[in-house]
C-alpha cells in the first residue's frame, strides 16, 4: 500500500469539513516529485475547516481515505503539461463525474466544483466547458481566499471578484497573479516517498520566473518577473525540510537554477547535510567550475545541458549562447567529475532549415564524453513570440531527425504524433473542446481524435498551422503582464537574428 511507505501524510477527520480531491491527471511517480502539488496539499490541509486528499490517473480512489471522487465538494486539478487535458476528463468520466459543468449539479441538490491551476491554465479555453473555475498565476497568492468563498456558498459569479481567478461561466477577463515575495512561503512538510520519480528526495525551489526571454518558452513569460529566494531563508528551509522529512536527496528547483545569485554559496552549504544534491538542468552558460564540481561530489553523475539547436538558430530564439561556450560547458563538466550529459535538441522551429541540423551535428561531434541528444519538436505556445508559428510537418521532422541520426550518438527522441497533440492543446479555443470529450470517449489516441475532428468539421491540422499575426487568439481575455504588441516585435526580431536584453522587471 502506497500509504505505508510513504512518510508525511496528513490524516483528518473528514466530517464537517471543505473536501477537496487533489487530483494529479498522470502517474504517482510524476505528481509527487512536482513541487506544485505538494504546495496546494500545503495550503488547503493547513486550513482546519479542509481536509485534502490526493487522487493520480493510476489511483481512482484518495490515497488518505479510500474515499471515492464523487464524495468531494471540490475536484481540483494541476494543469502542468497539454496532454494531461485528456487524462482530466478520463479521470471524470471514468468516475462518473458529468464531465461538462453545465450539467454537474442536474442530478442532486449537491453541484461539484471542478477548478485547475498550473502553466496550462494561460489557455484555459480548451477546457473552459468541463472546468468550473481557473486559477490564472500562482496560487499562493489566492487559494485561501477562494476557499473561504467557496465555504460561504456564494453564486459562482462571485469567485469572479478574486484577483486570478478565470470563471468559465463568465468568461472574465483576468490577470495572473503571483508570490512577489518568495520567502513568505515555501512547503517544509513534503510528502516522502520512493515511487516518486526523484526517489525519496526534498524539493527546493530556488527561484521562479526567468528574464532571458528564449522566444520559444512560455515559463519563461509567464512566470515573470525573476524572483529570488534569499540564502538565508533556503538554509532554514533545508534545515527544517531536512528535519521534517529526513530525505536522501535534495533536489534544486527553478526556472535556471544554475543563474541563481548565490548558487556557489548554497551548493556549499548543502554539501555539509551529507545529502545528494541533484539539479535537473543547467545553463550551460552559468555552469561554473564550483557548480560542477559540487554536484559532482554531492552524487549527481549525469547533468543536462540545453543546446536547442545551431547557434543561428539560438540567437534568433534570443537565446544567446555561442557553440564554444557549449563545447566549453562540457568539457569542464567531465573534468569535474560528471559522467554523461544529456543534451536537449529541438527540431523543427520556425526559424531552421537543414543545414542548421547539421551544425548541431558538427558540435555534438567535437564532445569528447559519453552524451546522449533528447530531441523533441518545438511546440509553439501561447504569450510567446512564436505562439502564431506553426508546428513543423511531421514528414519534416522525420527528416531533420535523420541527419541527426548521422552523428552516431545515442539520442531520445520524443513522441512527434504526441507533440502534435500537444501542439493542438496548447492553442486550442473552446471548440477544441467538443472534439477532446470525444477523443477521450473514443479511446484517446491519435485515431480517436482523428475521427472527432472529422466528426466536428474541422481540419484536423487546423490548431497546428500558422496563425495570422493579426488575428484574435483564444487566450486574449488572458493578461499574463505582457502585451501582444511587445511579443510581436519579438517575433520579427527573430527574423532578422536580433537579439533583445535579459528582463528584470517582466512587464511590458
Amino acid at each position: 500500500m502506497i500509504d505505508m511507505i510513504e512518510r508525511n501524510v496528513i490524516f483528518k477527520d473528514p466530517r464537517n469539513k471543505t473536501r477537496v480531491a487533489l487530483v494529479y491527471p498522470n502517474r504517482y511517480s510524476a505528481g509527487m516529485s512536482n513541487l506544485g502539488f505538494h504546495i496546494i496539499y500545503d495550503i488547503l490541509n493547513s486550513l482546519d475547516s479542509v481536509y485534502c486528499e490526493r487522487f493520480f490517473l493510476d489511483f481512482d480512489r484518495s490515497l488518505e481515505t479510500n474515499s471515492a471522487l464523487h464524495d468531494f465538494d471540490i475536484i481540483a486539478f494541476p494543469w502542468q503539461f497539454e496532454l494531461d487535458a485528456i487524462n482530466i476528463l478520463k479521470i471524470l468520466y471514468r468516475n462518473k463525474i458529468p464531465i461538462k459543468r453545465d450539467e454537474r449539479g442536474k442530478r442532486s441538490e449537491r453541484k461539484q466544483l471542478v477548478i485547475a491551476g498550473g502553466p496550462c491554465c494561460v489557455n484555459p479555453y480548451p477546457l473552459k466547458n468541463f472546468v468550473d473555475i481557473f486559477f490564472i498565476g500562482e496560487a499562493e497568492v489566492n487559494l485561501i481566499d477562494f476557499i473561504e468563498l467557496f465555504q460561504t456558498q456564494p453564486d459562482i459569479e462571485e469567485f469572479a471578484d478574486i484577483k486570478g481567478l478565470y470563471v468559465s461561466k463568465l468568461d472574465n477577463a483576468t490577470k495572473r497573479v503571483y508570490l512577489k515575495d518568495l520567502d513568505t512561503y515555501h512547503p517544509v512538510s513534503q510528502i516522502i516517498s520512493p515511487r516518486a520519480s526523484f526517489g525519496e528526495t526534498f524539493l527546493l525551489e530556488v527561484s521562479r520566473g526567468c528574464g532571458r526571454g528564449c522566444r520559444f518558452c512560455m515559463g519563461g513569460y509567464i512566470f515573470r518577473p525573476k524572483r529570488e529566494r534569499s540564502l538565508s531563508y533556503l538554509k532554514k528551509v533545508v534545515d527544517d525540510g531536512i528535519r521534517v522529512c529526513r530525505p536522501k536527496k535534495v533536489s534544486l528547483l527553478g526556472a535556471s537554477v544554475s543563474d541563481y545569485s548565490q548558487i556557489d554559496r548554497l551548493l556549499e552549504y548543502l554539501e555539509t547535510t551529507g545529502l545528494e544534491v541533484s539539479i535537473p538542468s543547467l545553463r550551460a552558460d552559468s555552469l561554473s567550475p564550483t557548480i560542477a564540481e559540487s554536484i559532482a561530489r554531492c552524487g549527481q553523475k549525469t547533468i543536462t545541458l540545453a543546446l536547442e539547436s545551431s547557434e543561428n538558430v539560438r540567437t534568433a530564439m534570443n537565446k544567446r549562447l555561442s557553440d564554444e561556450l557549449f563545447l566549453k560547458a562540457a568539457e569542464l563538466a567531465f573534468e569535474k567529475g560528471i559522467k554523461k550529459i544529456k543534451i536537449y535538441v529541438m527540431i523543427g522551429s520556425p526559424v531552421e532549415t537543414s543545414e542548421d541540423i547539421k551544425e548541431i551535428v558538427k558540435l555534438v561531434k567535437n564532445i569528447k564524453g559519453r552524451i546522449k541528444l533528447s530531441v523533441n519538436p518545438f511546440i509553439p505556445k501561447p504569450h510567446t513570440p512564436f505562439m502564431w508559428s506553426k508546428f513543423e510537418e511531421i514528414s519534416t521532422l522525420k527528416k531533420r531527425l535523420k541527419i541527426l541520426k548521422t552523428s552516431n550518438i545515442e539520442i531520445e527522441i520524443g513522441d512527434f504524433k504526441k507533440a502534435f497533440l500537444q501542439a493542438t492543446i496548447a492553442r486550442g479555443d473552446e471548440k477544441l473542446s467538443d472534439i477532446l470529450e470525444k477523443a477521450v470517449i473514443y479511446g484517446g489516441g491519435m485515431g480517436a481524435f482523428r475521427r472527432a475532428f472529422k466528426e466536428e468539421g474541422i481540419d484536423f491540422n487546423h490548431y497546428a498551422d500558422a496563425i495570422p499575426t493579426q488575428s484574435r487568439l483564444p487566450w486574449d481575455n488572458i493578461d499574463t503582464g505582457i502585451n501582444k504588441t511587445f511579443l510581436k516585435k519579438e517575433l520579427e526580431k527573430s527574423y532578422i537574428v536580433g537579439t533583445s536584453n535579459i528582463c528584470t522587471q517582466g512587464i511590458h
